[in-house]
C-alpha cells in the first residue's frame, strides 16, 4: 500500500509542480527544499515521502495538502482569466463606446468577489490540515531527531560510543527506542456521573544509560512520549460491580474485553500528550521503574461531545490526572540476567496501581493496570561481555 501511495504522491506532485527529476532533486523548476516548505514539513520528512520510507498517514495527509494547493492554484488562474476578460470589456467600451450592462459588470464582479471568497477559504483549510499535521508531527518522539540516524544529517547520537558500552554494562543493554506494547486503560473520577476511562494509546520511550548515578551500569534515563485519550460511556455504566470487584480489588472480565473503538456506546471526546521522565534501575533479579511528568497539554477535543456528557474536560486534565502521579510500579523479575538475551521485540512489563486523592467511583482503594513496554530498537547489538551476578 505504502509503494502505491509513493505513486499517488509523486503522481500529484507532478501535477503540481511539473516532470520529476530525480538526478537535480527537483519536480519541475522547484526544488525539494522548496515543495518541503510550501507542504510545512521538514526536509527530512520529504525525503522519506519520496523514498518510500513514509507512513501511510504521512502520505495521506501530503497527498491532502497537495490537493489543496492545487485547488487553489485553479482557482488563482480562474480569478486572473476573469480579470482579464473584465479588463478588455473595459477597454473595448472605450473604444467603441459600447454601454456594457451594468447588470452583466455586477455578475462578473459578483463572481470575482465570490472566487475570492472560495480563495480564502481554501487558504484557510489548507493552513488548518497543515496546523493538524503540524500537530500529527508531534506523535514522534520530540527527542528523535537527537537519537535517530535515518534523517540523512550529521548527527552526535545521545547515546553511548560503542567504547563506552562495556563500562555501563548491563543498562546499555536496554539503550534504544521502546514502545507501549499494548494499550491499556483506566477509569477516571472527577465528574458528576460514571462512565469516564482515560485509555493509554501509544507511547514512545528513549532509554539513555545514565553516566551519574552512584551506581555505575545500573540506571537508564526514560525520555517517554504518550498519547493518552478520553473516552465516555454513553450509557454512563457505574464501575462497581459491572466492571470492578471491589472485594479482589481487580477488573472484570467484561472490563477486560472493553474495546472503545468498536463499542458504539462509547465516544472519544479528548487526546492529551505528554511527556514523562523515568528512572529504570537494573538489579541481577529485578528492575524497577519511577515515574515522573513532565508536562502534558490537550491536543484535541470535541467541545460538543463534552458538553452533552457533561465532562469537565479542562478540570480532568488539570486537576484529576496529575493526581495519577500517586501511582506505585511494582519491581518485574529480570529475565535479561544475561543482558545479550535482549533482543528487538523484547518486553518488559510493570505491574502498577493507582490511587487518586478525588476518589469518587465507589471504592476508594487503589486500581490496578499493567504498563508492557517492547524493545524496537536497540542502540548497541553486539556481545557483552558482563553477566549480571553482581
Amino acid at each position: 500500500m505504502e509503494e502505491n501511495l509513493n505513486d499517488s504522491f509523486k503522481e500529484k506532485l507532478k501535477e503540481l509542480y511539473g516532470g520529476y527529476q530525480p538526478i537535480t532533486s527537483k519536480f519541475g523548476t522547484s526544488s525539494f527544499g522548496e515543495i518541503a516548505s510550501d507542504l510545512c514539513i521538514s526536509p527530512s520528512q520529504f525525503s522519506k515521502l519520496i523514498s518510500g520510507s513514509a507512513t501511510e498517514g504521512m502520505y495521506m495527509r501530503s497527498i491532502r495538502n497537495i490537493e489543496q494547493l492545487i485547488i487553489h492554484k485553479n482557482l488563482l488562474k480562474e480569478t486572473k482569466q476573469l480579470k482579464k476578460e473584465l479588463n478588455n470589456r473595459e477597454i473595448a467600451k472605450e473604444s467603441s463606446s459600447y454601454k456594457f450592462p451594468k447588470k452583466m459588470i455586477g455578475t462578473l464582479i459578483f463572481l470575482v468577489l465570490v472566487i475570492g471568497v472560495l480563495l480564502v477559504y481554501i487558504f484557510m483549510r489548507n493552513h488548518t490540515l497543515t496546523g493538524t499535521d503540524s500537530l500529527g508531527s508531534n506523535d514522534k518522539h520530540p527527542l528523535s531527531s537527537f537519537y535517530n540516524t535515518e534523517e540523512n544529517k550529521t548527527i552526535d547520537l545521545g547515546f553511548l560510543n560503542e567504547d563506552e558500552v562495556q563500562e555501563y554494562c548491563p543498562a546499555s543493554a536496554f539503550e534504544g527506542q521502546w514502545k507501549l506494547a499494548q494499550p491499556y486503560f483506566i477509569p477516571l473520577p472527577g465528574s458528576k456521573k460514571a462512565g469516564v476511562y482515560l485509555l493509554a494509546k501509544s507511547a514512545d520511550v528513549t532509554m539513555v544509560c545514565s553516566k551519574f548515578a552512584s551506581e555505575k551500569g545500573r540506571v537508564l534515563w526514560g525520555f517517554e512520549h504518550l498519547t493518552h485519550e478520553i473516552w465516555v460511556d454513553k450509557t454512563r455504566q457505574p464501575l462497581i460491580p459491572l466492571y470492578f470487584d471491589a472485594v479482589n480489588r481487580t477488573f472484570t472480565e467484561l472490563y477486560r474485553k472493553l474495546d472503545f473503538e468498536h463499542n458504539p456506546n462509547f465516544v472519544k471526546i479528548a487526546s492529551i500528550k505528554s511527556f514523562y521522565l523515568d528512572e529504570f534501575t537494573i538489579r541481577p533479579d529485578s528492575i524497577y521503574r519511577k515515574g515522573q511528568p513532565s508536562g502534558r497539554y490537550l491536543d484535541f477535543l470535541d467541545k460538543s461531545l463534552a458538553k452533552e456528557y457533561n465532562v469537565d474536560v479542562d478540570y480532568i486534565l488539570k486537576e484529576v490526572i496529575s493526581d495519577l502521579t500517586q501511582t506505585r510500579c511494582n519491581a518485574l523479575v529480570n529475565e535479561y540476567n544475561n543482558p545479550n538475551d535482549l533482543k528487538v521485540h523484547s518486553v518488559i512489563s510493570f505491574n502498577c496501581f493507582y490511587s487518586i486523592n478525588l476518589e469518587n467511583l465507589g471504592f476508594g482503594g487503589s486500581y490496578p493496570y499493567t504498563k508492557t513496554l517492547e524493545l524496537v530498537k536497540k542502540n548497541y547489538s553486539d556481545n557483552l561481555n558482563c553477566v549480571d551476578s553482581k
